[in-house]
């Protein structure tokens, strides 16, 4: 499999076999981001096998950030690297993981740092150093669920984020309403108004109900992009592709994109770049599925 060390492999490669090449990278979650040209990603790949190489001999300016950490299980790290093959093809063992409650902080289960937009680097709680469950978090769920974040670090920002990495979740509820916590002030307009309103209910004011709307603004804007995101879904597989684990390799403009596009048009896109010819051929779905 291919990891950024194998950068020069992108220079090397003959023009026909460059779909094939991308396809390696991208099951080893180095996604060419969109709008990225060959040589650029082959840039970026070699700045990221760089980072990684101070960081593994103690030679980078992070090294502070790691000091003290420990890492996660084997298991749990070969389990999560597994589940994010099963929902999106892709196996990305070379993102740089450590247990670290200074890093996360006291509640959080997980975060990521994104360095530059170049280098992510995973932080799980400490306690999943030796454990394989914390306070309803299982440690392989959530270092998929950061994984997913992280293979994307190159990418622009998206309404999306949360949605695909909540994907590897097990619990329905969480791969349900992952997305709105996204940004804290979506949970903070939804619960805040739900708090509100019995509140003011109580003190006999006549517009109680008016902070409801924030919860109801909320949800109807979710709503909205769920609904497009659905349709490229749809559309994809209309077209006969793997639509989940494609749509993960989208920008929001490509999604938006996508749901207005006939099953045609959007198998017309791989004359549109390499990056869209290696989408397409990767994966497409074996006939009658």
């Amino acid at each position: 499999m291919a990891t950024p060390s194998s950068w020069k492999k992108l220079r090397e490669c003959a023009p026909d076999a460059l779909p094939a090449v991308l396809a390696e990278f991208d099951s080893a979650g180095l996604f060419p981001a969109p709008g990225e040209t060959t040589e650029q990603f082959a840039e970026r790949l070699k700045a990221l096998h760089e980072e990684l190489d101070a960081l593994q001999e103690g030679a980078s300016d992070l090294q502070q950030l790691i000091a003290q950490a420990r890492f996660p299980l084997p298991a749990a790290h070969r389990k999560a690297v597994n589940l994010t093959w099963e929902k999106y093809r892709f196996r990305a063992a070379w993102v740089p993981v450590r247990c670290s409650s200074k890093q996360t902080g006291i509640l959080s289960a997980g975060v990521l740092l994104e360095i530059d937009r170049l280098l992510p680097l995973v932080f799980l709680h400490g306690a999943f150093a030796d454990k394989k469950k914390r306070m309803g978090y299982d440690v392989s769920e959530t270092l998929a669920h950061e994984m997913v974040h992280a293979v994307r670090t190159a990418f622009p920002s998206s309404v999306y984020e949360e949605y695909f990495a909540c994907q590897v979740n097990a619990a329905a509820f969480r791969r349900t309403i992952g997305n709105l916590f996204r940004r804290w002030e979506l949970p903070a307009l939804f619960f805040g108004g739900l708090a509100a309103a019995p509140v003011l209910a109580a003190t006999g004011i006549s517009w109680w109900w008016i902070p409801l709307l924030l919860p109801a603004a909320v949800i109807l804007r979710e709503l909205v992009l769920r609904h497009r995101l659905a349709r490229a879904a749809e559309h994809l597989r209309k077209a006969g592709l793997d639509a989940l684990p494609l749509l993960l390799r989208l920008s929001d403009r490509e999604i938006f994109e996508i749901s207005s596009l006939a099953p045609e048009e959007i198998k017309a896109k791989k004359e549109s770049s390499v990056r869209w010819k290696m989408l397409l051929e990767k994966f497409r779905l074996p006939e009658g599925n």
